[in-house]
């Protein structure tokens, strides 16, 4: 009885790291934390390793607004795989609630391709660049 019962207690905890372990980051923190500062930001490791990914964040109006992978995904001590929706709520705190209000559960990314957020609707305004206030 004995056995099977610290089978069974086993068998929940590898299932339970294992579902946790799904959301962090495939190189453990200590191993990112050892190399040097340099080579600690995401993108010198993205660039090579899913450079299309980098390239649509890129790219994108995010990027353009200064938006870094750590603002939503977070740091080594919080990282998220699939970021949390009240990151973007942080700030897209309106359409994230209407978001909500019609379809709970909804996800940003269900009709928003993750990197890249082509923006859509009438209440969105085309983020300005230093090209609009006369820069060469």
């Amino acid at each position: 009885m004995r056995v099977k019962t610290l089978a069974l207690l086993s068998g929940f905890l590898l299932v339970g790291s294992a579902s946790a372990m799904a959301d962090q980051h495939p190189v453990p923190p200590n191993v990112i934390k050892n190399m040097p500062p340099q080579q600690q930001q995401c993108r010198v490791c993205h660039q090579q390793t899913t450079p299309k990914v980098y390239q649509e964040w890129a790219h994108s109006k995010h990027a353009v607004a200064n938006v870094r992978c750590f603002q939503c995904h977070g740091t080594l001590e919080d990282f998220h795989k699939t970021p949390p929706i009240d990151k973007c709520a942080a700030c897209h705190y309106h359409e994230v609630e209407t978001m909500q209000k019609k379809t709970p559960g909804f996800k940003c990314w269900t009709c928003h391709n993750e990197h890249i957020f082509e923006f859509h609707g009438s209440g969105v305004k085309k983020i300005k660049t230093a090209k609009d206030f006369g820069a060469k």
